[in-house]
């Protein structure tokens, strides 16, 4: 538990450390503020971990996605809200992730901003760096790979699937207004599912290959 609680601090100092260029990102095909929103709202979470049970993953999860929600009530809080509660369901009572457990939870995440959003792979949304994160680590599980292998792998993923989509047209939300003009800007959200896997392999590969 311990494990997952660094890696929430880990994805909050590089929300922080990326709101500038997020909202860079963001003022190209939308309001400019998504940078604020997700350093504030992980900001949120890590305060709130002194309040979360200690014992299970799940639990810390949805406890996670509930502050989330609360702090900031835009679009891509509540995208990530509804990720985090999600994944947390699927990992309820759990002390300790295996690859398949990572996999089932990325996999929940994903239905949930697929649900939420209304958005599908190439639709130039969060969800084309998370799916890419998700095959990944299905991948990874099926060769055999451990718990590091299989975050390193979802990051690369989800970074390669970030910077794809450059060459997409936004289909969503305010981006959606600019059509064949949003080819040639990198999405915002698929931008912030990169650096949420970025803070899973950043910490695994400062210690063990096990997330707990």
């Amino acid at each position: 538990m311990n494990d997952l609680k660094n890696i929430l601090k880990e994805i909050s100092t590089i929300m922080d450390e990326n709101k500038d260029y997020l909202c860079k990102l963001d003022g190209a095909l939308g309001d400019g503020d998504i940078g604020l929103t997700m350093s504030k709202g992980f900001k949120a979470v890590i305060q709130n971990l002194p309040q979360t049970p200690d014992d299970n993953i799940g639990v810390m999860l949805m406890n996670s996605a509930v502050v989330m929600g609360e702090t900031v009530a835009s679009t891509m809080g509540t995208l990530m809200a509804t990720a985090l509660i999600r994944g947390g369901k699927v990992t309820q009572g759990k002390t300790e992730l295996s690859v398949e457990d990572l996999l089932n939870m990325i996999t929940a995440m994903v239905q949930a901003l697929m649900d939420r959003g209304k958005a599908k792979a190439g639709d130039k949304t969060v969800l084309d760096s998370f799916i890419p994160a998700m095959d990944a680590v299905e991948e990874a599980l099926n060769q055999g790979k451990t718990m590091k292998e299989a975050l390193n792998d979802a990051f690369a993923a989800a970074e390669n699937g970030a910077k794809r989509t450059i060459d997409m047209q936004s289909r969503h939300g305010r981006a959606g207004r600019y059509l064949e003009r949003s080819i040639g800007l990198q999405d915002p959200g698929a931008t912030v599912g990169a650096l949420f896997f970025k803070g899973f392999c950043n910490y695994i590969n400062s210690c063990s290959s096990s997330v707990t």
